[in-house]
């Protein structure tokens, strides 16, 4: 699972994170990364925005169960 958007992806989950050794996989959740909580979660919206130049809409972020549908917003909007 190594494209564009799942390379800057992972960039983007490193450095909010501040874990350089986060592999992202489609199934992954907040529940998979310790430091993945509430504000966390903004901060992550935000620069996923931020790097991929759009802004996610209410039903966008309504459907964000995993990184998989992370990806497959990114994909579709960018």
């Amino acid at each position: 699972m190594s494209d564009d958007v799942t390379e800057r992806l992972t960039e983007v989950f490193r450095t909010t994170f501040g874990d350089e050794e986060i592999s992202l996989e489609r199934e992954m959740t907040a529940d998979d990364i310790e430091a993945w909580d509430s504000v966390s979660h903004i901060t992550l919206i935000y620069a996923v925005e931020e790097e991929f130049g759009f802004t996610f809409s209410s039903k966008d972020l309504g459907a964000l169960g995993c990184v998989g549908d992370l990806m497959d917003i990114i994909r579709k909007r960018a």
